[in-house]
């Protein structure tokens, strides 16, 4: 009974393996969820942003309209949500994509996790690896339906979003550099 005890307490490599290997599905799911939780978010955004253009547009319209003694139109009701909620659904969203990429990486993580110098640095490797994919992820699917609405303002989230890949790329890079001077 005290060797049942101590295995429930102190998993072997096997299981944690397979656990983190059954959790791939999760890690997809919260990828999806995440995705679609920011692209709902903008789309819903910029829906708001296309109405209240059409309802300046019928404004002008109606109040050209007036001066001639034609009736007015009423403009669509704004149904407008909050802004700090829309931004908290952004943040919810770059957290649950974050969750998943971390999710999916985690096998990796838990196969080098004897090796004693490496496991440190893969677990925190791939911590900020999921940390600035998401991030970039965020930006730029929130910059791909902004271009539709304000194209510059769509074009300087896309830029921002580049950012984070292309720090991954150059400092991933700078290590393949050191590598191959060290063995030249």
């Amino acid at each position: 009974m005290s060797e049942q005890t101590e295995q429930s307490t102190d998993p072997t490599f096997g299981t944690r393996f397979k656990t983190a290997l059954k959790n791939l599905g999760i890690g997809i799911v919260f990828l999806i969820a995440g995705l679609f939780l920011l692209w709902h978010n903008e789309s819903r955004i910029l829906e708001r942003e296309q109405s209240i253009t059409q309802a300046e547009a019928v404004l002008s319209e109606a109040s050209a309209d007036a001066e001639s003694g034609a009736e007015t139109k009423s403009a669509p009701q704004d149904t407008q949500v909050t802004t700090p909620f829309r931004w908290a659904l952004r943040l919810g969203g770059c957290v649950i994509l974050f969750l998943g990429l971390a999710t999916l990486f985690k096998p990796l993580v838990v196969l080098v996790e004897k090796i004693p110098l490496i496991a440190n640095f893969v677990g925190r490797g791939i911590t900020v690896f999921a940390l600035l994919s998401s991030l970039s992820l965020t930006l730029i699917l929130i910059s791909a339906v902004w271009m539709v609405a304000r194209p510059v303002f769509g074009a300087l989230m896309l830029l921002a979003g580049i950012v984070p890949l292309f720090t991954l790329y150059r400092s991933g890079r700078k290590a393949r550099l050191k590598q191959a001077w060290k063995n030249a």
